[in-house]
């Protein structure tokens, strides 16, 4: 009897402290059931499962790879399309790559091309395609194709596009269109129904690249500017001019044919270089370089790099255009990615991308034929790495629409 009695008040506590759901499940059990997960679908339906799973999906995105926004380079008649031949690229789908996937297969993307071919590619901004026209903006959700647009743009100082980006991703509270025309700035909280000007002390600026890091908009502007823009609570714009801390040795080898992009890697913010490596005017090889943001010295208006020599569990996605953003993942390996390497688009119909080492010298071929030879310049929509629009939603968002697991 007394031993019956202490097998079931020894049962009675094991019991207590078993999860007593789904909901419950400790993380060690949750993290190898995330690792086994490659379908985008299955990703989503597992954040939007549960608050304690959204909070432990949210917690390990950053492993997350993206997806490869591409044209398929073969016309519906089978005709093969040159990687060069960009001006037809409306003639073909658009499809989206997964690095993840054990063979290279690829889905076709919702994005319907009929509807802008007539409009100019700005800029691809939390991996939303943002476009103009005569009817004014467009924000394109690339996976399904939806539209947001503004209402039109009627101002004495709005004559001439600088820049545009968003500040948040869409689904944001927060989220704004930032539009740089001349010496104003113009700002549109998604879905309202009005615009803000504002006229800032700098002056005239432009945007190349922005993140957000720390709860603040990093911005990379032209002429080697680095500026720090707060929009709460009030618009209010910090310019700092950007010092690298290189090699003097090596500065000399690159020419001025160069491209830069910001990106997020944990808690560093990272500038990652695209040069061409050559002597004088010529060039046989190009190059990633990285550097971290060392200091933002308030005194002297500079903000200091370092150089980075590699980024040990991290991987960089590049888009080769400027006017699109790089992404980051954490812990390639998981997928069979490969750390401290830039993936960034081939143009290749056997494999959209390639992966090169951080600061390896990388000898020209046909693959790499495309590094310098997109960008502003051009009007059409180039490839993109794009994260599906749930995946950037703070976690405390994802839940207010279980609805939707799809991308």
């Amino acid at each position: 009897m007394a031993n019956r009695t202490c097998s079931a008040s020894v049962s009675s506590i094991f019991a207590s402290s078993r999860p007593q759901g789904w909901a419950e499940l400790p993380g060690d059990l949750l993290r190898p059931i995330v690792a086994q997960l490659r379908s985008l679908r299955d990703l989503l339906a597992f954040g939007t499962t549960c608050r304690h799973w959204c909070d432990f999906f949210s917690a390990h995105r950053s492993s997350v790879q993206p997806l490869l926004l591409h044209p398929n380079l073969r016309t519906d008649g089978g005709q093969s399309l040159s990687h060069n031949c960009w001006t037809s690229f409306h003639k073909c789908t658009w499809r989206l790559a997964d690095p993840a996937a054990a063979a290279i297969s690829s889905s076709r993307s919702s994005l319907s091309l009929t509807d802008l071919r007539s409009m100019t590619f700005l800029r691809c901004s939390y991996s939303q395609l943002i476009f103009y026209d005569n009817n004014g903006f467009h924000i394109v959700n690339p996976f399904s194709g939806a539209k947001v647009g503004p209402p039109s743009l009627r101002s004495v100082g709005f004559n001439c596009i600088s820049y545009v980006t968003l500040t948040a991703p869409v689904a944001s509270a927060d989220s704004h269109l930032l539009i740089g025309a001349g010496e104003c700035l113009f700002l549109w909280r998604i879905g309202s129904d009005s615009w803000t000007k504002h006229s800032p002390e700098i002056g005239h600026f432009s945007i190349e690249q922005n993140v957000a890091f720390k709860g603040k908009t990093y911005a990379l502007g032209s002429l080697g500017w680095l500026y720090i823009i707060n929009l709460s609570p009030g618009l209010m714009i910090q310019k700092f001019k950007v010092v690298f801390e290189e090699d003097s040795k090596t500065e000399d080898l690159y020419s001025a044919n160069e491209k830069a992009w910001l990106v997020v890697c944990g808690d560093a913010l990272l500038l990652i270089k695209l040069v061409e490596v050559g002597r004088r005017m010529r060039s046989e090889a190009f190059q990633f370089m990285a550097f971290k943001l060392e200091s933002l010295d308030t005194m002297t208006k500079k903000a200091r790099w370092v150089k980075v020599s590699r980024f040990d569990n991290w991987a960089i996605f590049i888009s080769v255009d400027e006017r699109c953003e790089a992404l980051s993942c954490m812990n390639p390996e998981g997928w069979g990615g490969r750390s401290n390497h830039i993936y960034y688009p081939s143009y290749q119909s056997e494999q959209p991308w390639s992966a090169v080492q951080l600061w390896q010298i990388c000898y020209y071929r046909s693959s790499c034929l495309q590094l310098f030879n997109t960008g502003r310049r051009y009007l059409k929509l180039e490839s993109t790495w794009v994260f599906p629009p749930r995946f950037l939603v703070p976690a405390s968002d994802v839940l207010m629409d279980m609805g939707a697991v799809g991308a």
